[in-house]
């Protein structure tokens, strides 16, 4: 090669370069292109209209519907600031020498002030500095659950919360019982959570788990939005559809069977929808529990979302669920012979004895909800949410019970008999609809004030039928050896309670509600959220006020310091209303005063491979007024209320938390104390434990990730045992028999409830689609975990305590396939 065409060759390799050069790095004359995506810090999701400024200038840029932003600024040294309605605005230093891209996350105003835990699994890039208190993805769901995924029995493993019963989905959190729990599915609250609900001490979440796209539970403290619920706040957050494809997947486990399927909707919209059906009486009769009741459940739901502009959004959620539940008229009897019965009258002589039992029971539920919302983002500055929701709730119980009995005496002369019969015939007719309209306003009106106000319109309607038919009767004749005319009588008695305007209720009624919240943002490290709500329930005339205030002090990038004041008012449902009347002299709001305040700290362990590491020690106090007492029946296993503000209360807790996650492995383990307790307003008891006081409460689950897709998770829960009002045997010497009187309120406490589960997973390929299959051992070391007592007679009328357990060990199969 001659040296002219070297050099020509060395002319042409140095004009590319320097138009590289020139075109990537910009001189003191010209401008470089800064771009990027602003997105959620916790979910990921593009954030559209992000404010992007440079500090100090009039410079700036908002985010397009994908998140996506681009800038062209002289180079140089700047700091960027971004910012949205509702979110903590950040600051970027950044040096310009050359066209850049950057990714930016914003921390919603509600992650730093609520205490939130995001649990993510092995290898997530969730893992980061300001993580939302208790956070779960639909794959951790499945890992801290035992025998259905169900998403409410996974907030049974979290801290502050109690729940000793496998068979159930409500939880308890911080001494307050599973009705102060306020339930929301896309900001939407769900009244009725649950299948199973003729069970007493069973129950299953209606959520499907594949839907969810994360679950937030607030343990307390929670701002001026979230009304008339006294706990918690529960916020479900479902997915929207996919947008590229059409796409789905089916399950099946011995418990249940599901599917579902999701795509677009033009190039702007996407659907979800899911569907389960449960077969639960065939896992009951293979383990041998209760052969003689069949529940049954289904539920559809779904959402659907379209984008009708940039800053514009629709979406219709909706959810149906349905119940069926029937018990058969199994005879259970006893009968026994007593040579040496010594009857009232002092007579001696044989008895013969008998009784049987027989109950039948059915039962439907239904419930549904449709939610239309609609989303504005009027610019950086300004964000309008609106939604109107209708939901609908029936339910029909219908049971007879039989139980006749009899005696037969002979002592000297007399030769009598003794028999009876009692019936009883319950019936339990219920609707709930309600129309709830709800709008709410962000304002960020200044670089460090953020405002947020709302209000909704909630008519009610009540209707219910309810009978409870009780009737005695007996026939009695003595028969005098010496006396041809004997001595009969026979009498029939009605026990029922006598009716009242409860019995039946057809009732128009209505809730108003509205708040603001003020959000001040001092620098980097203050946050501040004082605000406060009012609410008027009709029915009982009753007008409340909350305030609250909730900050959060950033003491480093590790540790957060955040605490909690406020009043939370929760007016009274239908079974707790004196009456059906519009009155001021109606059943009032229960009202609850929360004090919080803890720390935590976060740190990312290696940035590459997202390990990370969680400590997080909490406090809260919490004081009860107007408190509507309840009594728990161990006959029936039923709750019933006062109709009264009768009582106060008060509840401590203490909760600990650490969390590790590394490439192979996640899990936390939770330790919470507890006391709660309540006194009658009017009584000499003095306090006593709540139902809900439980004072030792473990909880730990851990994902490992064994090689070649195999995954093993362990779950393991400790509770010291719930307080119970026992039943003391008394022998009645005028009777000669024995009797049960039921002693003080919550005077014993039940044993240590216990239980370890392990789940086996492995992904495959099956026929070329994705799949997964799974073995979960519920109890696995088989632990006599105790639900409540049954206070009996044996054959020989002598008092007995029955045990009703839980379920023993379980195991349950299941698989999934994708496509």
């Amino acid at each position: 090669m001659s040296t002219a065409m070297v050099r020509s060759y060395r002319s042409v390799i140095l004009s590319i370069i320097f138009i590289w050069a020139f075109s990537s790095v910009c001189s003191a004359a010209d401008r470089c292109t800064i771009s990027g995506v602003v997105r959620d810090g916790s979910t990921k999701d593009p954030l559209t209209c992000a404010n992007i400024l440079i500090q100090g200038t009039t410079t700036g840029t908002s985010t397009d519907a994908q998140g996506k932003f681009s800038l062209e600024i002289p180079p140089g040294a700047y700091t960027l600031r971004c910012s949205l309605v509702g979110y903590k605005a950040s600051f970027t230093e950044i040096l310009v020498q050359k066209n850049s891209w950057l990714l930016l996350e914003l921390s919603s105003f509600d992650v730093c002030l609520q205490d939130v835990t995001v649990y993510s699994m092995q290898n997530s890039a969730v893992a980061q500095e300001e993580v939302s208190a208790l956070t779960l993805q639909s794959d951790a769901i499945r890992q801290s659950t035992s025998v259905m995924a169900d998403v409410l029995r996974s907030v049974q493993m979290l801290p502050g919360v109690s729940s000793n019963n496998e068979l159930s989905a409500k939880f308890d959190v911080h001494g307050g019982d599973a009705n102060e729990n306020l339930v929301l599915i896309n900001g939407s609250q769900v009244y009725e959570p649950y299948h199973v609900k003729e069970a007493p001490n069973a129950s299953i979440g209606i959520f499907d788990v594949d839907m969810i796209k994360t679950m937030d539970l607030i343990t307390g403290g929670y701002s001026a939005r979230y009304g008339d619920r006294m706990s918690s706040v529960l916020n479900i957050e479902y997915r929207e559809g996919s947008k590229e494809r059409l796409q789905g997947q089916a399950s099946v486990s011995m418990t249940d069977f599901s599917g579902l399927c999701e795509g677009p909707i033009g190039e702007k919209g996407s659907f979800i929808i899911g569907a389960r059906q449960s077969y639960l009486q065939y896992i009951k009769n293979m383990i041998g529990v209760a052969r003689q009741i069949h529940p049954a459940f289904y539920d559809v739901q779904g959402v659907l979302a379209y984008q009708l502009a940039p800053q514009h959004k629709i979406s219709v959620k909706f959810i149906h669920a349905g119940d069926t539940f029937s018990q058969d008229p199994i005879l259970n009897g006893w009968s026994s012979y007593n040579p040496a019965y010594h009857d009232p009258s002092g007579l001696v002589g044989p008895l013969s004895l008998s009784q049987s039992d027989s109950t039948e029971m059915h039962a439907q539920y239904y419930s549904s909800m449709i939610a239309l919302r609609s989303v504005d983002v009027l610019s950086s500055d300004l964000l309008l949410k609106t939604e109107v929701s209708y939901y609908d709730q029936r339910e029909s119980e219908h049971s007879g019970e039989l139980k006749p009995y009899s005696s037969h005496f002979q002592s000297g002369s007399v030769d009598g008999f003794y028999r009876g019969v009692y019936n009883r015939f319950y019936n339990n007719d219920l609707r709930i609809q309600t129309l709830e309209i709800n709008s709410s306003v962000e304002i960020q009106a200044s670089s460090f004030l953020g405002m947020r106000t709302g209000a909704n319109y909630l008519p009610i309607f009540y209707d219910m039928k309810y009978s409870n038919k009780r009737t005695y009767a007996e026939l009695t004749n003595y028969d005098y050896k010496t006396n041809k005319y004997p001595d009969t009588l026979y009498a029939i008695q009605d026990f029922s309670p006598p009716a009242t305007n409860l019995d039946s209720i057809h009732t128009h009624s209505y809730k108003l509600g509205g708040y603001i919240e003020n959000v001040l943002q001092f620098g980097e490290h203050v946050i501040l959220n004082i605000g406060g709500r009012v609410d008027y329930f009709d029915l009982n005339k009753d007008l409340t006020w909350s305030p609250r205030i909730l900050f959060a002090y950033k003491i480093d990038d590790a540790l957060t310091l955040r605490g909690a004041w406020g009043h939370y008012y929760q007016s009274p449902v239908p079974d707790q209303l004196s009456s059906s009347e519009a009155s001021d002299t109606n059943t009032q709001s229960q009202q609850a005063i929360h004090y919080v305040l803890g720390t935590e700290y976060n740190r990312i362990l290696n940035s590459e491979t997202h390990s990370f590491l969680k400590l997080k020690i909490e406090g809260i106090y919490k004081t009860y007024d107007n408190l509507i007492s309840d009594i728990f029946s161990t006959y029936n296993e039923t709750l019933r209320y006062s109709r009264k503000n009768d009582a106060v209360g008060r509840a401590t807790g203490l909760d600990a938390f650490v969390m590790y996650s590394e490439p192979g492995f996640s899990g936390w383990l939770s330790y919470s104390w507890l006391n709660a307790e309540q006194r009658m307003i009017v009584d000499t008891l003095g306090y006593f434990p709540r139902g809900t006081d439980q004072r030792q409460t473990i909880a730990s689950v851990a994902t490992i990730d064994l090689g070649n897709t195999w995954d093993l998770s362990l779950r393991l829960a400790y509770g010291s045992g719930y307080p119970y009002t026992p039943s003391i045997a008394v022998y009645d010497n005028s009777k000669n028999q024995w009797n049960w009187i039921v002693s003080k309120p919550n005077s014993a406490t039940m044993p240590a409830y216990r239980r370890v589960d392990v789940r086996v997973s492995k992904d495959f390929t099956l026929f070329g689609l994705s799949s997964s299959a799974f073995l979960d051992v519920s109890n696995v070391f088989n632990f006599n975990n105790i639900q409540t007592y049954n206070y009996t007679f044996d054959s020989q009328g002598q008092p007995t305590v029955e045990e009703i357990k839980l379920w023993p060990i379980l195991p349950t199969l299941g698989m999934a396939i994708k496509f």
